[in-house]
């Protein structure tokens, strides 16, 4: 019985890859952005909320790259571990601006994206 339901197992293995490599891109320009915004910011409130999100980001990247080398082994509890680390780590950049001064780059949105598509991978991750 079992064998007749192998190739959703894999359908998903796939589809957890493509979000994972999704995830990644989108982490890797969130970090590329905060670190560009920190250095470009002549505010400096903001300069250290960008600087602190950029080293959000490079640990979020960490995260997600650490849940493909888990979903390559086949370690998907690890894989749920990690996803849910790279999504504290994003909010706590998004925390970072609930007092003003305002984000006015597209910083915010793409952390919202990005937790949205590791919301996905937690999901994927459980099914497997």
């Amino acid at each position: 019985m079992l064998g007749r339901y192998s190739h959703c197992t894999a359908d998903l293995k796939g589809l957890a890859v493509y979000t994972l490599n999704l995830a990644h891109t989108n982490a890797r320009k969130s970090l590329t952005l905060a670190k560009s915004l920190a250095t470009t910011t002549t505010n400096p409130q903001l300069k250290q909320r960008y600087s602190s999100c950029g080293e959000s980001y490079d640990e979020a990247v960490g995260d997600i790259e650490n849940a493909q080398k888990d979903l390559a082994l086949g370690d998907f509890n690890a894989v749920n571990i990690v996803t849910f680390g790279a999504m504290t780590e994003i909010d706590d950049c998004q925390d970072k601006f609930v007092q003003p001064p305002k984000d006015t780059s597209l910083l915010l949105k793409n952390g919202k994206t990005l937790n949205d598509i590791c919301s996905i991978i937690v999901v994927i991750s459980n099914l497997l």
